[in-house]
């Protein structure tokens, strides 16, 4: 099986890989909601989980996927009262036949409200 290394701009002298293709699967390292500016967008959990799902929209075209393919996401929010707000805006890229998910709560290493990570297959 061939690993590929899938990564964009600003992420030269990180000790992580941005994305990794394994074969069918597609491993997307955590992502939190950052604007164009490089800080988080404002808005709250809502606009940051909708700017993640656009990351990793564009990140997987990248890779020759898309949202469809994703199979499993974990998420770590800062705060359990974000839980429903979060929930409402994730819900819209994944009307039918969810992708697994596991949800925690914990403090992030960024001041961030949310962040994701996701798992892709391509297979058949």
């Amino acid at each position: 099986m061939v690993k590929h290394v899938i990564s964009g701009p600003g992420m030269e002298g990180l000790p992580l890989s941005e994305a990794v293709r394994a074969g069918d699967f597609i491993f997307i390292s955590g992502m939190v909601g950052f604007g164009p500016d490089g800080r988080i967008v404002e808005g709250g959990v809502a606009a940051e989980t909708d700017r993640i799902m656009a990351d990793a929209a564009d990140l997987l075209k990248r890779a020759g996927a898309s949202l469809a393919d994703i199979v499993k996401v974990s998420i770590c929010l800062t705060d359990a009262n974000d839980f429903a707000a979060f929930n409402e805006a994730y819900a819209r890229y994944f009307r039918k036949d969810p992708p697994a998910r596991v949800s925690l709560v914990a403090d992030l290493t960024i001041d961030a409200r949310v962040e994701m990570d996701f798992v892709a297959y391509t297979g058949k």
